[in-house]
């Protein structure tokens, strides 16, 4: 008798939450179908249901996934860089060139999920305390080097989160700028003001 082979329920995993991202990109958390993910991934109902209890727990595991990856591709892309400045400076280029790069990412992590259930916004809250914590290290350090004056780094880095995902949110909703990345300068330039530091003064 042949042998039945193995099914490798990781890869069917990872073509659910892939496709998760194209549906959820093109059509909002609420009007994203399990159906329509299950068939985009070549999988079945069943093989959701098996990794994920609902679209819901699916989504939340995907967020978790997403902003991990960019995390860590932030963090190695500038981790070379020779001051903490030097790297915060270098993240805020790196973040705003990925979402210009990969907008179905920038749709799904900041547009399209939040305002679907108290569960599945709260999930938001550790992806924006890893950006946070990413950036606040940088700032901890910057101040212990003696690069800018002691301040309050937990509510800068917070301020930080916040004026990025705005950016990003507008030329999500009205196309400004063209070009994402046009905006990055003058972005840039204005976070490393309100820590004291001269733009002109860092270059990445």
């Amino acid at each position: 008798m042949r042998a039945t082979p193995a099914i490798d329920t990781s890869d069917a995993r990872e073509r659910i939450l892939d496709a998760a991202v194209e549906v959820l990109a093109q059509r909002g958390y609420s009007a994203a179908g399990v159906q329509e993910i299950v068939d985009l991934s070549c999988t079945s109902k069943g093989s959701f249901y098996f990794h994920f209890q609902s679209k819901e727990k699916m989504v939340m595991v995907l967020v978790d996934r997403m902003s991990e990856k960019l995390v860590n591709k932030i963090h190695d892309a500038i981790r070379r860089q020779p001051t903490p400045v030097h790297r915060v400076a270098g993240g805020i280029e790196v973040l705003m060139s990925t979402f210009a790069r990969q907008r179905k990412v920038a749709q799904v992590l900041l547009l399209n999920i939040m305002g679907h259930g108290k569960a599945v916004d709260k999930k938001f809250l550790p992806m924006r305390d890893r950006f946070a914590g990413l950036i606040q290290q940088e700032l901890d350090a910057a101040v212990a080097q003696g690069q800018i004056a002691p301040q309050d780094t937990v509510l800068l880095s917070r301020m930080w989160v916040g004026s990025l995902q705005e950016v990003v949110l507008r030329w999500l909703l009205t196309g400004q700028p063209n070009h994402l990345t046009d905006a990055t300068p003058a972005l840039r330039s204005a976070l490393l003001r309100s820590i004291g530091i001269d733009p002109a003064a860092i270059q990445t």
